[in-house]
């Protein structure tokens, strides 16, 4: 099953940073929005949120192939000091199609820095974080032992913009850990990873936020065969308060290119792969 996950972009002051490098096998790999959260009150220690969002396919071909699941994921952030936090992000995914599908994600855990500025028109920070192999897919399928990932996260000052307005960009690089290098069903690990991240939001004084964001991946497998896939999704959100948030939105995903090699296969609606969600947050 290949559902992303998605926390609504626009629900609070958001920084959006590359997605962690975990073990996939597949060009089309989900993702999960890297939201980093300020505390809800001055000087608390702990925040973050838990968040279930429903998705199933645009298109419905009466074939069998729809796509239907409940997502389920949960961050927790620990305030080190000012600069420096912990963020602990685990989930659980359900196939409603498929039952046997069911399966916990891959656990991250990561240490990172809060965005600083670099001049009047950036804003950045980083992290460096660990995968724990928590799905059967990585720790069954693909003995996956861990993985280590870091990133980069840039944003355009919001003063240099108009009020609501938020634009950032990421970069990340993860490597994987395995016990051998192919997996139980004979396809190749996945040894490198590497995406690139674009992501616009604006939020209306009234709550309601319309965001978009693009992804694009490399990963690299232990043969050294590289695969390239991309993730785009666009979402009209709305915070009922400070604590409750909703949100409906469109993604695609899949490779970049064709099977012919060197069509582009980037589109922001796919006949086969577009899915349409809804979201609910709870935002502590």
């Amino acid at each position: 099953m290949s559902i992303a996950i998605r926390p609504m972009l626009g629900i609070i002051a958001t920084v959006l940073l590359a997605s962690p490098a975990f073990a996939n096998n597949n060009a089309s790999v989900t993702s999960s929005t890297m939201v980093v959260q300020p505390t809800k009150k001055e000087g608390r220690i702990w925040s973050g949120f838990v968040n279930v969002s429903r998705s199933t396919s645009l298109y419905d071909f009466q074939d069998g192939t729809r796509k239907d699941g409940i997502d389920y994921m949960t961050r927790l952030n620990l305030k080190l000091s000012s600069d420096y936090s912990v963020r602990v992000q685990g989930g659980y995914s359900q196939d409603l199609n498929y039952p046997e599908s069911n399966d916990f994600s891959d656990t991250s855990v990561n240490l990172q820095r809060a965005p600083k500025e670099v001049g009047q028109t950036f804003l950045i920070g980083y992290r460096v974080g660990t995968g724990i192999p928590t799905s059967k897919d990585s720790h069954t399928r693909q003995n996956l032992l861990g993985s280590l990932s870091t990133g980069l996260n840039v944003l355009i000052n919001p003063d240099r913009l108009i009020t609501g307005l938020e634009v950032a960009g990421g970069l990340s690089a993860g490597r994987n850990f395995h016990q051998y290098e192919t997996a139980l069903d004979g396809r190749v690990n996945t040894q490198y990873s590497s995406s690139q991240t674009l992501s616009l939001s604006y939020s209306f004084q009234s709550g309601i936020s319309l965001s978009a964001e693009f992804i694009h991946r490399n990963t690299w497998s232990y043969e050294n065969v590289m695969r390239t896939s991309f993730e785009m999704s666009q979402e009209l959100g709305y915070q009922l308060n400070p604590t409750w948030a909703l949100a409906v939105g469109h993604s695609n995903s899949g490779s970049t290119l064709k099977p012919n090699g060197s069509d582009s296969n980037i589109q922001v609606m796919d006949d086969n792969n577009s899915l349409v969600y809804g979201s609910f947050t709870a935002i502590f």
